[in-house]
């Protein structure tokens, strides 16, 4: 994973299809298919349907609508260049304002980033949830949370508690080393209960990534440099990406 790269399900895929269709409703759905393969960085439909086989997710460029406007023009429809078709996802997205996404992470950005990817970790090998919207999979009760345990870094043990939000994406709040087992994650925003803390979100809807500019974390600071040079991968996801509210 890149910052030119995200990850993207089926369903995704559909999602920006149907997006796309919105302002070209006169081009064929196989033809829309092939403009959107070409957006993401293939040079075919099926190159991109081969990358899906036996993955829930497949990494691909950002869109670029230069890309996808010109294979649609070889195709012999007529679209104006400056069209923007599909979002570029390199920036954050709200009713109020959309922001550049940083390219500078200190310390505790990366803390942060590596707390949530070790929770959303946990929970897809524990198959309490996937990487596609309603993909949702946890025991229900009466509370909308569900908590599970898992370790940090192999040794640290640390407690996550997830909730489906609107729009299909994932909140989750993980609390590392919790004083006891009685710790509730959902209701902790600080380190009053463990060393630290952290809260976010996973974007599902249109591509896999933890969400960028909503995250919360504090941390005591004996602890926050071994946190943060954790090397921890995402299994299937982007650990930055655009925030879409």
């Amino acid at each position: 994973m890149s910052k030119s790269t995200i990850f993207i399900s089926k369903v995704a895929f559909r999602n920006l299809k149907k997006s796309a269709k919105s302002h070209l409703s006169d081009v064929s759905s196989s033809h829309l298919s092939e403009g959107i393969a070409a957006a993401l960085g293939f040079k075919t439909y099926a190159a991109l349907r081969a990358k899906f086989a036996g993955n829930a997710t497949a990494e691909v460029n950002k869109p670029d609508n230069t890309q996808l406007i010109e294979c649609l023009v070889r195709f012999g429809y007529s679209i104006p260049d400056d069209l923007i078709i599909l979002p570029a996802f390199d920036e954050s997205y709200s009713p109020f304002r959309n922001y550049p996404l940083r390219k500078f992470r200190g310390v505790r950005w990366k803390a942060w980033r590596n707390l949530m990817v070790s929770a959303i970790n946990a929970g897809l090998e524990q198959r309490l949830f996937g990487l596609s919207p309603e993909e949702n999979w946890w025991p229900r009760g009466e509370s909308a949370h569900y908590q599970y345990q898992f370790l940090f870094d192999s040794n640290i043990p640390a407690i996550a508690s997830v909730m489906a939000s609107s729009g299909g994406a994932l909140t989750f709040h993980v609390l590392l080393a919790p004083r006891n087992n009685e710790v509730n994650a959902s209701e902790c925003y600080g380190t009053t209960y463990g060393m630290a803390f952290a809260h976010g979100w996973l974007e599902r809807t249109v591509g896999a990534w933890i969400m960028d500019g909503g995250e919360g974390f504090s941390c005591k600071r004996v602890i926050q440099a071994r946190v943060a040079q954790a090397v921890i991968e995402p299994a299937g996801f982007s650990d930055q990406g655009s925030f879409i509210l």
